[in-house]
């Protein structure tokens, strides 16, 4: 009996997957089951990335794809310690939420970390924190921009994203 041997590149191919399910896989929280115990969503995703306290006492669990990614789940536990709500964070009704005024502690525990950040020095020295997102109408980022000095948001906008080859053509 002879034993066949697989191209080498369709043997990384095979392994790249299978591992990328296994990754992508445990981000999701589509698999825990509602009322989840802490540490049944602890079993089943992962340790999280992020913890928060909420401005109302509930603890937040983040699960963030940054910085490549475009997801930032969140899983939020009632009083009890059980899981309430899920959801994808990294979206125009959460970017909506983030005003002038806030500060970056606030904004993390809203949408959770950036994919990449920059400074700038104009007018005045400020931070800007950018999120890729999924979204099929546009090929678009998320920006929030905050004073350098005090941590503030200054406002929020949705620049081109350069992985974008339509953005390139103009």
């Amino acid at each position: 009996m002879t034993r066949r041997r697989l191209p080498a590149v369709a043997c990384a191919a095979a392994l790249a997957a299978s591992l990328a399910g296994c990754v992508l896989g445990r981000y999701s929280p589509s698999g825990v089951p509602p009322g989840a115990a802490r540490d049944e969503v602890l079993r089943i995703m992962g340790p999280p990335t992020a913890t928060y306290t909420m401005p109302d006492g509930h603890e937040r669990l983040e699960y963030s794809r940054m910085p490549a990614g475009s997801q930032t789940f969140v899983v939020d536990l009632d009083a009890a310690g059980h899981m309430a709500h899920w959801e994808n964070v990294l979206d125009e009704n959460h970017f909506a939420a983030i005003v002038a005024g806030m500060q970056r502690a606030d904004v993390l525990r809203l949408i959770g970390p950036p994919s990449f950040t920059s400074r700038y020095a104009r007018p005045t020295p400020g931070i800007t924190w950018l999120y890729h997102f999924d979204t099929i109408q546009r090929c678009i980022l998320f920006e929030v921009s905050f004073d350098a000095a005090t941590g503030v948001v200054l406002d929020g906008d949705y620049p081109p994203d350069p992985r974008c080859a339509d953005n390139y053509a103009r």
